[in-house]
């Protein structure tokens, strides 16, 4: 009943195909997604030194660089929620330049010193963890290492967002070709990152030097950081779409209406950044004023996914293995959100009840880019999978393994667990607090290994010299 006139503006694989038929775009879009793996790839590599830091005895196996375990920590962070939210909001951007270019996009060499660009910021992040030098500051939202080298590589990662956007905003003020939600979430999430980076820098003007205490980075990241997770939603929003589209075989939402939500999410975004000119810079009252404001993200997934979650279940159940896939993330994705939205409504911010929210939160966020990239990027690589199995279970295993994770730091937290450390809550023979820290364990080893087959499986294929 969605269905528009023209079928090839909303069949997700088969419309956009010949806008990327062009060996150059093939080459592109398969180095963006091998990026994006990649970051993944590294941030789980980093978890598992984290973890094998913190075995008893281990300091006496390897000469542990000085607060290896902090590093750790913002190296996981910064590439498993920043660099890899930042690489798909890009292949989208990429994609959305094609499409609404007809193949022929303007500006095209931007692309190519953009992808490498992001590449160069892999080694200049990851290398301070690996040295004696640098202090660690676990501040919200880009966590950093005070070190010059660190802050190059967050400059890499910012000149390649700024290139790619610059890309698909010009190509959408010259497009000659269709804009449907893909290139919508493409634009969207260019003006979103636009704003944040230029949030990230007003705030490196006002601070006149480069931070050199935890405090001056929380101050550097607090309004930028809260401006990009109206991206996170962008990229959400265009998997919920996507994914809804292949388990249905026509749109779960009417275009026209995902494309207002997209611009809705965007314009918010610019509202977080006319915010950093309200109330005095880094004072408590700005600080007051982004902490409000993060209930500006909730509207537009809200109203966005409860249509789509509706529109789907009220549909037949799809045939194909591709579609019975779709649905399954789409859902799996759906719900790890909803249940850490709602369990943000709890969260005081000095315990575990902070990340349980967010990681449900970015949960529903990552099982939706997961889908893009194995329900559409894939494809469009003509790498698409044959054998459907193993995939479903890495999302179910992920899914349900982040809802124990997010639902056991809930608990944690009302028992007084502490975040951002290692330590666990006091009363360990409490049963609650038990389950809850069971809980944050095992869901988080399900978790992992639901991400390390998503990593495997679509790693393979990205990698994969012929098919």
């Amino acid at each position: 009943m969605l269905k528009p006139a023209h079928e090839q503006r909303w069949n997700p694989i088969e419309g956009f195909r010949p806008a990327l038929a062009r060996p150059g775009a093939q080459r592109e879009l398969r180095r963006w997604l091998i990026i994006a793996l990649g970051a993944l790839a590294v941030a789980g590599v980093y978890a598992l030194l984290l973890a094998i830091s913190r075995i008893p005895g281990a300091d006496t196996l390897f000469p542990w660089p000085v607060a290896f375990y902090e590093k750790s920590l913002i190296i996981h962070v910064v590439f498993s929620f920043v660099v890899w939210y930042l690489a798909i909001a890009i292949i989208l951007m990429m994609i959305g330049a094609a499409r609404m270019a007809e193949g022929n996009p303007k500006l095209n060499s931007l692309g190519a010193s953009a992808s490498a660009a992001m590449a160069i910021s892999f080694i200049l992040l990851a290398v301070p963890a690996l040295m004696d030098r640098g202090q660690p500051s676990l501040n919200n939202y880009v966590p950093a290492i005070i070190d010059p080298v660190y802050y190059v590589g967050l400059l890499m990662v910012a000149f390649a967002v700024v290139l790619a956007a610059v890309r698909v905003l010009a190509n959408g003020a010259s497009r000659s070709g269709p804009l449907e939600p893909i290139g919508a979430a493409g634009m969207a999430s260019a003006v979103v990152a636009i704003a944040a980076v230029a949030a990230f820098a007003v705030a490196w003007n006002r601070l006149g030097v480069m931070p050199s205490i935890a405090a001056e980075n929380e101050d550097l990241f607090w309004a930028g950081g809260h401006i990009l997770q109206f991206l996170n939603t962008s990229v959400m929003i265009a998997g919920w779409v996507l994914l809804g589209g292949r388990a249905m075989g026509e749109p779960p939402v009417a275009p026209k209406l995902v494309m207002l939500a997209l611009g809705l999410n965007a314009l918010l975004a610019i509202g977080g950044f006319a915010l950093m000119f309200v109330e005095i810079p880094f004072s408590a009252e700005e600080r007051i004023l982004f902490t409000h404001y993060q209930y500006a993200l909730a509207p537009v997934p809200i109203f966005t996914g409860l249509i789509v979650a509706a529109n789907v279940l009220r549909a037949p159940q799809p045939d194909g293995e591709a579609g019975k896939t779709a649905r399954l993330a789409l859902l799996l994705s759906l719900a790890v959100f909803f249940a850490g939205g709602v369990l943000g409504i709890f969260v005081d911010g000095t315990d575990t009840r902070t990340p349980a929210h967010y990681h449900g939160v970015i949960g529903g966020v990552n099982v939706a880019a997961m889908g893009l990239v194995i329900l559409f990027v894939l494809p469009l690589l003509e790498r698409g999978l044959v054998k459907w199995r193993a995939i479903r279970t890495a999302f179910w295993l992920y899914g349900l393994g982040q809802l124990l994770h997010s639902l056991g730091l809930f608990v944690a937290g009302g028992y007084g667990a502490p975040r951002k450390v290692s330590d666990t809550a006091p009363g360990m023979d409490v049963i609650g607090n038990w389950i809850g820290h069971v809980g944050i364990g095992i869901g988080g080893v399900i978790a992992v290994i639901g991400g390390i087959m998503f990593i495997w499986i679509a790693g393979k294929r990205a990698l994969a010299r012929t098919l």
